[in-house]
């Protein structure tokens, strides 16, 4: 490489060598090393050759992809195993908690894989709790009998299209068009980052677009404050599982109770929420118990998201599996297995690597550009 001229007030200390690995195997480089002022400070040949830390960007990416898939020890064994690479678990996790943050950021620029208008684009948002070290929980509140925190909550989107339905007229998802977006900031974060992800996926041509969720309220605000032009679709099998909880609440007899959720269930899927509702308070009369009353109220809170009927008529999905599965794949597969716990950066770093490989082109994508050689 030709010497880099010196800027005003700039030194070079000449010969410094750095072992790097590549992926044929460790390489020794003897570069320069230049000292501010000046644009030239660092190594100028690291910068030319797009060395992230002490890997080339070939090595890089192998050893990120091994970190977004398996644990860090069993990533050094499989690189070791299959490319003859001796690398130290704790070198693949600095290099994944480098990746990490410029990751993220790429995912949520991250473009359709088809940058045309399409009929139907989705978007699905929930949450799940991965599991933490001490220090990341002092002062949460948990679920348990003590009132402890074992995880913290960790929000995924989902984002995908549909273009048509099957001779039955069930919704089909298109291939290859689902991406993912998680995080562990605060729903009024995650909500324009969502948004942004969403754009950047072509939401804006699409004809309709339809927003997925639960029941939590995070959801729906975000839904509020980010998707105000998205059809909201309680998803159907969550209303279910309340109007089972309803028909318990109602009858003692888990018999009676078991035939009435499934006329229930019956009724919201074909839109007959009001004969449902009329149904049960002939049943339980004006005074009905607490837990019937939450019940009800969960129905008529939800009722503008459970016209089933409807959106089955569209050819519309009415379940949220992709996020709930999205859950499972892409966050507990890595980041929930026994005895792991994270700290926040951390899980952080390796979720970024997960959605990007698990996203629709999203890893090509987050390698395409040298934003990441710049880490």
């Amino acid at each position: 490489m030709p010497e880099v001229p010196l800027q005003p007030g700039q030194r070079r200390y000449r010969d410094r060598d750095c072992e790097v690995l590549s992926i044929f195997g460790p390489v020794t480089l003897c570069r320069d090393y230049y000292h501010p002022p000046g644009p030239e400070g660092g190594f100028a040949l690291d910068r030319a050759l797009g060395l992230i830390g002490n890997f080339t960007p070939g090595a890089a990416r192998m050893l990120g992809r091994t970190a977004a898939q398996l644990p860090y020890l069993e990533s050094a064994q499989q690189l070791e195993a299959l490319a003859g690479l001796k690398v130290d678990s704790s070198q693949i996790q600095r290099l994944a908690q480098l990746l990490g943050p410029p990751a993220q950021e790429r995912l949520v620029q991250l473009p359709g894989p088809a940058p045309k208008p399409v009929p139907q684009f989705y978007i699905s948002v929930d949450g799940t709790g991965v599991p933490m070290i001490r220090a990341e929980l002092e002062g949460r509140v948990g679920r348990g009998p003590e009132g402890k925190a074992k995880t913290r909550e960790v929000k995924l989107a989902a984002l995908f299209t549909q273009t048509t339905v099957d001779a039955e007229g069930h919704p089909l998802r298109e291939a290859q068009s689902t991406t993912y977006l998680g995080s562990f900031v605060c729903s009024e974060q995650f909500g324009p980052l969502a948004r942004q992800a969403a754009l950047a996926r072509g939401m804006a041509q699409a004809a309709k677009v339809i927003y997925l969720g639960d029941g939590a309220a995070w959801v729906w605000e975000i839904a509020r404050t980010c998707f105000p032009q998205a059809v909201q679709i309680l998803d159907y099998y969550h209303a279910s599982e309340h109007v089972v909880a309803l028909a318990k609440a109602s009858y003692v007899d888990a018999g009676t109770a078991n035939n009435w959720a499934i006329r229930w269930q019956s009724l919201i899927y074909d839109s007959e929420l009001d004969l449902l509702l009329a149904e049960v308070r002939q049943i339980t009369g004006v005074a009905p118990s607490e837990q019937v009353q939450g019940e009800l109220d969960y129905l008529e809170r939800n009722r503008a998201r459970m016209d089933y009927r409807r959106y089955r008529q569209q050819g519309w999905f009415i379940g949220s599996g992709v996020v709930e599965s999205g859950c499972k794949r892409v966050i507990g597969q890595r980041l929930k297995q026994s005895g792991m716990f994270w700290t926040q950066p951390g899980a952080t770093a390796v979720l970024s690597l997960r959605c990007a490989l698990l996203s629709a082109q999203g890893w090509d994508y987050l390698w395409s550009q040298p934003l990441l050689s710049a880490a």
